[in-house]
C-alpha cells in the first residue's frame, strides 16, 4: 500500500508543471501584448533629453509635414544633441496612419530644413515610431516598452 506522501508527490508534480507551463504562457501573451502598441494614443510623448556630449550615430533625417507650410526635417543627431519632445495630438486619418503632433524644442535640425522651437507636425505612424524607437520609448522618462518596427529602413 502507498504511503499519503508518495500520493501527494504524484499529484502535486502535474499540478506544479502544469501551473508553471500556465504563468509561463500568459506572460508571453503578456509580453506581445505590451510590445505592439497599435496606434499611438492622444497625449503619447516621445522625449528627447538633451546629451550634449553625444557621438554623431545616426543619420536618420525624417522630412515631415506641416499644416498650410512647407516640410521640415527632424535630424536624430541634432534632436539627441538639443533636446526636445513630440507630443501626439490627434490622429488626422485613420485611412493613412497620419498623426498631428506638436514640437517644442531647441531644433529639429542643423540646416535652413529646421522646424523651429514650436511647431505642429503631421507625422506618419512609422515615423513616431522610428522617433521612439531611438528615444527609448514612449513617455517622458521612457519607461514604456520601445515600439518595434518592423521596417524602420535604417
Amino acid at each position: 500500500m502507498r504511503s499519503t506522501t508518495d500520493i501527494m508527490v504524484r499529484i502535486l508534480i502535474p499540478v506544479i508543471t502544469g501551473m508553471g507551463c500556465m504563468i509561463l504562457a500568459l506572460s508571453a501573451i503578456n509580453a506581445i501584448a505590451a510590445m505592439i502598441h497599435i496606434v499611438p494614443q492622444i497625449g503619447d510623448i516621445i522625449s528627447f533629453a538633451t546629451q550634449a556630449d553625444q557621438p554623431a550615430e545616426d543619420d536618420v533625417r525624417l522630412i515631415v509635414h506641416r499644416p498650410d507650410q512647407f516640410g521640415c526635417v527632424l535630424d536624430l543627431n541634432v534632436l539627441r544633441r538639443s533636446g526636445g519632445s513630440l507630443v501626439v495630438e490627434g490622429q488626422v486619418s485613420e485611412t493613412t496612419g497620419t498623426f498631428r503632433v506638436h514640437w517644442a524644442g531647441q531644433r529639429t535640425s542643423a540646416d535652413t530644413a529646421n522646424c523651429g522651437e514650436d511647431a505642429i507636425l503631421i507625422l506618419e505612424k512609422r515615423e513616431l515610431d522610428i522617433l521612439a524607437m531611438r528615444a527609448g520609448g514612449y513617455g517622458a522618462d521612457q519607461k514604456r516598452l520601445p515600439t518595434f518596427v518592423a521596417d524602420a529602413g535604417t
